[in-house]
């Protein structure tokens, strides 16, 4: 247990010296790198409560732990991750603006902070939970792709100039592809 925990830990440091350089050079905007370093060592540390548990630990402690790394991990920080993420790939693309980009990372942060926990509420079918509160939940489990989708769909129309631009042919499937990744988390985690 504790080599996991060091391995985890070590995991967390080595991203963050990864971002750090990054961090200290002052190009003034840089909103968009502050919230993915943030994202990222938000996804370390919910990923670390799943370490909270070991082989002799009681089932209903160890599903509980479960179940946050589960449900507020994937759902919650990841989204603010993958949303940021995208936002850079995006950028450096030229797709959209730094502007979009820390609009939609910000809007998924926020999203996050207001209806993470209450967006986890969808999964207490099985406890007895009540239809009101599971609609509650999942309304804003499906609000959390808004802006990644917001963010797929700029950079589709963007790219659908691509006569405008040659070396936009060459990056066709790439670009595709990154549509295509939030098409399909609007798809899975939105409807």
């Amino acid at each position: 247990r504790s080599s996991s925990l060091l391995a985890w830990l070590s995991g967390c440091l080595l991203m963050l010296r990864g971002m750090w350089p990054a961090l200290r050079r002052d190009k003034g905007d840089n909103h968009l790198l502050v919230l993915l370093t943030i994202s990222t060592v938000a996804i370390g540390l919910f990923y670390g409560t799943g370490l909270f548990y070991g082989e002799h630990t009681n089932i209903t402690i160890m599903e509980y732990w479960r179940w946050w790394v589960v449900h507020l991990w994937v759902e919650g920080f990841f989204e603010v991750f993958a949303t940021v993420a995208m936002g850079f790939i995006f950028l450096t693309l030229g797709l959209v603006s730094k502007r979009s980009a820390t609009i939609a990372g910000l809007a998924a942060a926020s999203l996050f902070l207001v209806g993470g926990v209450p967006g986890t509420l969808h999964h207490l079918y099985f406890s007895g939970t009540t239809t009101p509160i599971m609609a509650i939940g999942a309304s804003f489990s499906a609000l959390e792709v808004v802006p990644l989708i917001m963010l797929g769909y700029e950079a589709f129309h963007n790219w659908k100039m691509q006569k405008q631009a040659s070396w936009m042919s060459d990056l066709r499937w790439p670009v595709m592809f990154f549509v295509a990744v939030a098409f399909w988390n609007m798809l899975g985690a939105g409807v």
